[in-house]
């Protein structure tokens, strides 16, 4: 499977320039035929639940591909209820270029991209997300719609994709401060959004559907966080793509139907488990699933397992389907990742709650807020008793990374790790 994802991902590389939009009818069938290899002959070493969350992301993605003129290209951390009560696809810019990847067609669109005069240390999800608009593969949304929490990429890339394709954008401005009274500035702002949905699609929104996803979205919330329980005490045998999976289903799927699905079958899934067992890690930032030193150690390895990532950890808020406006505003405001010590905090919170082993803080190309806090990150943990790795690395620009330089020192975390559990 590898020589031949290798060798489709060089016709991409050669194709896009000179018919991108041949390059992107491939790419659209590529993904189709790997749903089609996940439906019929899925990964048995995964559990049900993640099975299931496989198939639907592969959906998602060539919903993007094949339905633009419906689609929204959002940020990831944005609250997408909206957008699923009024039958828009969220188009998630992060997720679209780290299925590129996966093609292992990203390089060309990075290249494009800093051909174009951006720059190479911007963060590569960007950088290959505007290289496939600027080489006319991405194919053009119906609108932008975007958030500034967390990225300050945020803040350059989308404007510039709307400038490019020529849509509308609307801007959720997210203040620095976890005040009431910053969930009522987003708040209205998510009101306006609404309007400007209507505006733009000529269809009105049924409030109350909206209320009934923002309920799906406390239920998914609240399953998820009996799992994060029950991941204290079991074993769950899985792999680092799954845990990237789990971003998407917590942030622009939370409200769906199919992200309630994956959180109920995942607690059944650590129910049914064995107890917990090997070196326990917590996941700093995003993962390079596609990088074979980091998936030879942790995919599938009884002798150690990520039992949670903070970007699925940094959004638990109480959610009033009555209100749902405050609930998605809530959601941003409150964000553990909204301000710098709130984040560090929240990864000691999550490390003492999940009764880990170890922390691996991952710094990725180009995202400078991780890379500036890394450093606090480490000293903190390690003060609260939980060693901590800083890896430098990539998660979707083969370029930027070394396979040598991760195998070794993630491979010697581990070891020490194992070693501390057995003195």
């Amino acid at each position: 499977m590898s020589d031949l994802i290798r060798s489709f991902g060089q016709y991409i590389d050669a194709k896009a320039p000179e018919n991108p939009v041949y390059a992107r009818r491939l790419l659209l069938a590529g993904y189709r035929a790997y749903g089609l290899k996940l439906r019929m002959t899925p990964d048995r070493r995964l559990p049900p639940s993640r099975r299931y969350s496989a198939q639907y992301i592969n959906r998602c993605v060539t919903k993007m591909l094949s339905r633009p003129e419906r689609a929204a290209l959002v940020s990831v951390f944005l609250p997408c209820e909206l957008l699923e009560a009024m039958d828009i696809v969220p188009m998630c810019a992060e997720l679209y270029a780290a299925f590129l990847t996966g093609a292992r067609a990203e390089a060309v669109f990075a290249e494009a991209a800093e051909a174009q005069g951006i720059a190479e240390t911007y963060c590569s999800y960007h950088k290959i997300l505007l290289g496939s608009a600027y080489a006319g593969v991405l194919p053009a949304p119906a609108m932008v719609v975007n958030t500034s929490l967390v990225c300050d990429a945020n803040n350059l890339t989308f404007r510039e994709l709307a400038r490019h394709f020529n849509v509308p954008q609307y801007y959720v401005d997210i203040p620095e401060g976890q005040t009431e009274e910053n969930v009522r500035y987003v708040a209205d702002q998510f009101r306006e959004l609404a309007a400007f949905l209507q505006d733009h699609t000529h269809r009105k929104l049924d409030e109350s559907r909206l209320g009934e996803i923002v309920a799906r979205a406390r239920d998914t919330l609240g399953e998820y966080r009996a799992c994060l329980s029950a991941r204290r005490e079991r074993f769950i045998p899985g792999d680092v793509t799954s845990e990237l999976y789990e971003v998407y289903m917590l942030h622009n799927a939370l409200g769906s139907a199919e992200s309630r699905r994956y959180a109920e079958a995942l607690r059944r899934d650590l129910e049914q488990a064995p107890a917990a067992k090997g070196v326990r890690l917590l996941w700093l930032h995003t993962i390079p699933n596609w990088q074979e030193p980091v998936t030879e150690l942790l995919n599938f390895n009884d002798r150690c397992q990520i039992v949670g990532c903070d970007m699925n950890l940094e959004g638990f808020v109480d959610l009033d389907p009555a209100r749902p406006y405050e609930s998605m505003a809530r959601r941003l405001v409150m964000s553990r990742w909204n301000g710098g010590q709130e984040r560090v905090d929240a990864a000691v919170d999550a490390a003492k709650a999940l009764d880990v082993d170890g922390v691996v803080c991952f710094c990725h190309w180009g995202c400078k807020q991780t890379m500036g806090l890394s450093g606090v990150l480490k000293s903190t943990l390690e003060q609260a008793g939980f060693p901590t790795l800083i890896l430098n690395g990539d998660g979707c620009d083969r370029r930027n990374a070394s396979d040598g330089q991760t195998a070794t020192r993630l491979g010697a975390f581990l070891e020490m790790l194992e070693r501390g559990r057995t003195e």
